[in-house]
């Protein structure tokens, strides 16, 4: 199912906070006690650390607490958080698909996530050049060809959000765009 849920713009960067500390906290184990009932949840393992693995032990109930308090403190409509470790798949969801409807989102909600795609992509870039595969300061016309101005853009301008390029598909020039095609 594809979800539309999205708050105005005034709220994207607490959406991205909120799903950063929600993956920030997921990742470091989801340990400890819960003191409420899990809602829409799944496990599909037993939740006990692997001998030896050095990881916390996932609590789902811990996870649910922490999903379900995210999107209420964040004003996030819905979210699912899907952690896949040694000790098995664990699944925490909360909220809606949809505004104003009582949607349940689950492991298969498809979520639109707009501008998180930057983190990730600057994630891997970042990666990248670390391993030495490409540097920051190349220019982007070395990997894309046709960018305007591209010899003169750098990745890290790019990164940064700092290359000058406009925004093409937002109005007015998109309206321009779609007259001129059509």
């Amino acid at each position: 199912m594809t979800t539309t849920a999205t708050p105005g713009a005034r709220h994207q960067p607490v959406r991205a906070a909120a799903a950063a500390t929600v993956f920030a906290l997921v990742v470091t184990g989801c340990s400890g006690a819960s003191n409420s009932a899990t809602s829409t949840t799944q496990t599909t393992a037993a939740s006990a650390a692997a001998p030896g693995s050095g990881l916390k032990e996932i609590d789902q109930g811990a996870l649910q607490v922490l999903v379900d308090t995210t999107i209420k403190d964040q004003l996030i409509p819905g979210a699912v958080v899907v952690l896949q470790t040694p000790q098995g798949n664990f699944t925490a969801a909360s909220g809606t698909t949809e505004r104003g409807v009582l949607s349940a989102p689950d492991a298969d909600t498809h979520f639109r996530i707009a501008s998180n795609t930057k983190t990730m992509t600057a994630a891997v870039i970042l990666q990248l050049a670390q391993e030495g595969k490409l540097s920051l300061d190349d220019p982007v016309s070395k990997y894309v060809p046709g960018v305007p101005g591209g010899d003169n853009i750098t990745i890290t301008e790019l990164l940064k959000m700092r290359t000058g390029l406009y925004n093409y598909t937002n109005p007015p020039l998109s309206r321009r765009i779609d007259w001129q095609l059509s």
